[in-house]
């Protein structure tokens, strides 16, 4: 069988490579208990950033869109990762990632997005609620819980649509890795937040599981860059149809 290279192929190649080479580094560091690679993890972010924009020549839009989450993406990381400071500028910036993803689920039949952002807003409002009455509600306790919904709601939304076609589940698989991974984080903040202590076994786990997550996440969803986008609309009507 004849196999077709073109310039996509070999883009995405490459790509797929650079990022295994860097996931296989910072990893082997963190095994071997050496320093955290912060600076190695971080250029993992910048090089999903670079392929996304080169996506903007072959996928259009979709790439555009892929872009645009992933330079807010790079700005979190930049101020969580590697500052350690703002973490509400951080998490702020997340969820503008999150809503560009949500852009893309419904890039094509946006009739049916108020129905996805009333929910939304409804569980935002309910968790703050709690939150406030446990008091533990402050602004930065406020945009993770908001950032959590939208992570949750893209993810569950992105697993409905996970059939439409090989694109479709790439995105829905690195959603998923997404919100594993903040699971991670949410884990270890959990005494510094509630003032719950885990155990040190846990600790030592979520603190590798973090990135052991993030990056395939990140890759999974750079991936799944797709001329005209995901294409939800005409997939849906082809199978009433059928």
């Amino acid at each position: 069988m004849k196999v077709r290279i073109t310039p996509y192929s070999v883009i995405l190649t490459i790509f797929i490579l650079t990022e295994a080479a860097i996931y296989i580094a910072f990893n082997a560091i963190a095994a071997s208990g050496g320093n955290d690679p912060i600076y190695l993890k971080y250029a993992s972010v910048l090089v999903c950033l670079a392929f996304a924009g080169g996506m903007c020549y072959f996928c259009g839009r979709d790439g555009i869109v892929l872009t645009v989450a992933l330079a807010f993406t790079a700005f979190s990381d930049y101020f969580i990762l590697v500052l350690d400071d703002l973490y509400e500028l951080g998490v702020s910036t997340f969820i503008i990632t999150q809503c560009a993803y949500l852009y893309r689920l419904y890039a094509d039949r946006r009739d049916k997005l108020y129905i996805s952002l009333s929910v939304r807003v409804l569980l935002v409002a309910i968790l703050l609620t709690v939150l406030k009455l446990y008091a533990v509600l402050d602004f930065l306790v406020a945009v993770v819980a908001t950032y959590i919904v939208m992570l949750f709601g893209n993810m569950a939304e992105a697993l409905t649509l996970a059939r439409l076609g090989y694109k479709n589940t790439l995105f829905a698989l690195g959603m998923v890795l997404f919100f594993c991974c903040d699971i991670c984080v949410g884990l270890n903040n959990f005494e510094s937040v509630l003032g719950i202590e885990l155990s040190r076994g846990l600790l030592a786990f979520v603190s590798y599981a973090m990135w052991a997550f993030y990056l395939p996440s990140q890759v999974c969803i750079v991936c799944s860059a797709r001329r005209g986008g995901l294409k939800i609309r005409r997939q849906l009507n082809a199978e009433k149809s059928s």
